[in-house]
């Protein structure tokens, strides 16, 4: 698991706001790259670099399906391992997404 504190929660989720209005991959910063890799169990792509890569361009919107609640691919949302600590921020990734894309 990846801790964070309050403060880096918000700042995680200030920079998946930024990724999603860009809609720009290469704009993931280490900490959501380890918050989504570590306590959310996305793939790691090998790397920081290797994630951004992943979900680049027209692979964006893979990207957003992980925060569609009505995607097969939003199943890391039930996923046991997720901490409880995560909870709010995991919802307020997806309610944005929702929104936003």
């Amino acid at each position: 698991m990846y801790r964070m504190s309050e403060e880096q929660q918000q700042k995680v989720f200030t920079n998946f706001k930024k990724v999603i209005d860009k809609q720009n991959a290469g704009l993931i910063n280490k900490d959501l790259y380890y918050h989504l890799n570590l306590n959310c169990n996305f793939v790691a792509h090998f790397n920081l670099q290797g994630f951004r890569e992943a979900y680049s361009g027209e692979n964006f919107r893979e990207f957003v399906d992980y925060f569609n609640p009505a995607s097969p691919s939003s199943q890391w949302l039930e996923a046991p391992e997720i901490s409880a600590d995560f909870i709010p921020l995991n919802q307020a990734m997806v309610d944005y997404a929702s929104q936003n894309h």
